[in-house]
């Protein structure tokens, strides 16, 4: 947990040394099982034979393998990471932001709970991994500022780290699974919260924490259907996280049932300052918008206030400036407490069985109504 590894720049046998010794700590490989071949291996990494045999001497030197001629490599230590004492358990939060945005209110108010909650739960937080990059900031600037983040958690012998993954940049994903992987490598426990790293459906692999985003989507559109049946846009920014593909879902659920079929030229992504933009989206005929954030809302009341356009509107997650707009706005309310609650069950439960299958927990929040939309909560 001490070595330093380089996320960016790893030598090709360091990875397939590392990958083969975390799965042999997680469990993967049992104790006495047979390792698949050197040729299974060679195929499965793309890498060379003796690439791969130096690999599995590096195992055999640690002890976690034995070799046999002829027979194989097999599992001799099934070694989990030892516990962590609760006495003595350090946990940390990683949340690199793009745009100083609603997200930092959003993900400030769950780290404040997480950490009201520590000496309940005998944990220290360590807060190092909370930055904002700017939208403009290369994948290899973000990739270095991160991995030195990382490299000061582990020299603090950080054993979990609540990780919220990147949005609004291009290369998000392939930065996300980057930073996974090398938390991962480290035998760093990570629980993510309010976004997964991959988009639905594809199968989760780490812990999650965050509300039911489909279901959230479904119930605000419901509400600006409000029992009548007419056309509701959707708004979000480009590059966003797949929490809101997950709000765009129960928006188009939520059309479905009320007997109308989603058009795709409903849902708009781009750039909510650019008043050409919001023109055309208004000009076309969009009425009722769903805002995928509530700072997306927010932006978009105030350049429709510079067109003398009005629009009813509904947000998402009850930001502390959402009831102190011109026109107050209608959200869909964040359960902060809990989600940092669970957030904290899910860590320690990973941290003593790390071979459980992950899990995703959603929550439920609450539709908070006011001014925005024009319609009352029936």
């Amino acid at each position: 947990m001490g070595k330093r590894i380089i996320m960016a720049k790893r030598g090709k046998l360091d990875s397939v040394f590392l990958i083969l010794e975390q799965r042999i700590r997680d469990g993967f490989y049992q104790e006495g099982q047979r390792l698949p071949s050197e040729l299974v291996l060679c195929d499965e990494f793309g890498m060379s034979r003796p690439t791969i045999s130096k690999a599995l001497a590096k195992l055999r030197e640690m002890g976690l393998i034995s070799s046999t001629q002829g027979s194989g490599h097999f599992v001799c230590v099934h070694s989990h990471e030892p516990q962590a004492d609760l006495g003595e358990l350090t946990l940390g939060i990683l949340s690199p932001r793009m745009e100083a945005n609603e997200s930092g209110f959003l993900f400030e108010q769950i780290f404040k709970s997480i950490a009201s909650l520590s000496q309940q739960f005998n944990f220290s937080l360590v807060w190092n991994g909370i930055v904002t990059m700017g939208i403009d900031a290369s994948k290899q600037k973000i990739l270095v500022t991160i991995d030195n983040i990382i490299d000061r958690y582990i020299k603090n012998n950080v054993h979990g780290i609540f990780f919220i993954p990147i949005e609004f940049h291009p290369f998000a994903d392939e930065i996300n699974q980057l930073i996974l992987l090398k938390l991962s490598q480290c035998n760093i426990r990570i629980v993510l919260l309010d976004s997964d790293f991959k988009a639905y459906p594809n199968k989760f692999t780490y812990d999650l924490v965050g509300i039911d985003n489909i279901a959230a989507g479904y119930e605000v559109t419901r509400h600006l259907l409000n029992n009548r049946t007419r056309r509701i846009d959707f708004l979000c920014e480009s590059f966003s996280a797949h929490t809101v593909s997950l709000r765009i879902m129960g928006y188009k659920l939520a059309l479905l049932d009320a007997g109308i079929a989603a058009d795709d030229a409903w849902i708009h992504k781009g750039t909510i300052g650019d008043k050409m933009f919001i023109s055309q989206i208004l000009n076309d005929g969009a009425t009722d918008i769903v805002c995928a954030h509530d700072f997306t809302a927010m932006k978009l009341l105030s350049t429709c206030g510079q067109l003398g356009r009005k629009v009813n509107v509904v947000g998402f997650d009850d930001n502390e400036y959402s009831a102190l707009l011109g026109i107050p706005l209608t959200t869909y309310k964040q359960p902060f407490s809990d989600i940092a609650k669970n957030a904290i069950f899910m860590m320690l439960n990973r941290l003593e069985f790390p071979q459980d299958a992950p899990r995703h927990l959603q929550l439920r929040g609450e539709l908070v109504v006011r001014s925005s939309c024009g319609t009352r909560h029936e």
